[in-house]
């Protein structure tokens, strides 16, 4: 029988083994990294479903007592029932918005659902939007400003009823959160490469503190909240809607802002030159 050496050159079953040990570790550490990454999304989820709970149980709770109130049997005046009914409107208003905000991001996450895609100028999209926006009663007071780089004169492919509700919860924000009489501004302009276009909507409003920036989109933060703590408020979906559109199109969000100065909220859209 003839002895191996044991300084010879590894076998070739030697390296197979090695390579198939490799590719479990490899196989193994993606499982692990998609385990984490199900279980922050367990959590997210969580954590949305006990926000939501949350803000619908007070508007519910208000909606009950003002209807205790009126069939309560005492003698009420007209400003007693037009109080009580002035409240359930807008409890009611605000339960429309949450499950109709609710059923939307649903919707978007939804990948099944394929978007609707059009290819469109990019400028004249985004010019049309503004003036669109210009007529808008609720921009009455703020001063509305167009700056898009005279250089775009290219294309996006977009689902053109999303990307509007994209900028019309990007507008709405600047305008809730900046002093009447101060600039919006609808910005765009290419990434360095050309492969992007740049979105921004600009207010200078209240802006955001630093540490927050960071979970802006999080279906699990209240934007008003970062503003303005303690305030009454949604669940955040406004800007989670925003994220999820947007990833949705192949682009990226993000936020700049000073407190006391304003914010910049932009987005990316692949753009064909």
């Amino acid at each position: 029988m003839i002895k191996k050496n044991p300084f010879e050159e590894p076998t070739l079953e030697r390296e197979t083994a090695e390579s198939l040990s490799a590719k479990l570790l490899a196989t193994t550490s993606q499982l692990i990294k998609a385990n984490e990454e199900l279980k922050k999304m367990e959590k997210e989820r969580s954590e949305m479903l006990a926000n939501i709970s949350h803000d619908l149980r007070a508007p519910i709770t208000a909606i009950r007592s003002a209807v205790d109130y009126l069939t309560s049997g005492k003698n009420l005046t007209k400003e007693d029932y037009d109080s009580s009914l002035g409240l359930i409107d807008r409890r009611t208003l605000f339960l429309e918005n949450l499950i109709q905000d609710m059923y939307y991001l649903f919707c978007v996450e939804d990948t099944s659902k394929e978007l609707t895609l059009e290819t469109v100028p990019a400028a004249a999209f985004l010019e049309e939007y503004f003036y669109d926006a210009i007529v808008d009663t609720r921009y009455d007071e703020y001063q509305m400003h167009l700056d898009i780089d005279a250089n775009i004169l290219g294309s996006i492919q977009i689902d053109i009823q999303k990307i509007v509700r994209v900028l019309d919860n990007l507008f709405t924000n600047a305008a809730k959160y900046s002093p009447k009489g101060t600039d919006i501004t609808l910005k765009c302009e290419p990434t360095e490469d050309s492969q992007f276009l740049f979105v921004k909507v600009i207010d200078n409003g209240i802006g955001i503190p630093e540490e927050n920036l960071p979970q802006l989109f999080n279906r699990t933060y209240t934007v008003s909240s970062a503003r303005t703590p303690g305030s009454e408020g949604g669940t955040g979906l406004g800007l989670s809607i925003v994220k999820a559109i947007i990833e949705r199109h192949q682009g990226t969000v993000s936020c700049e802002s000073k407190e006391g100065k304003g914010s910049c909220f932009s987005f990316t859209l692949p753009y064909i030159s």
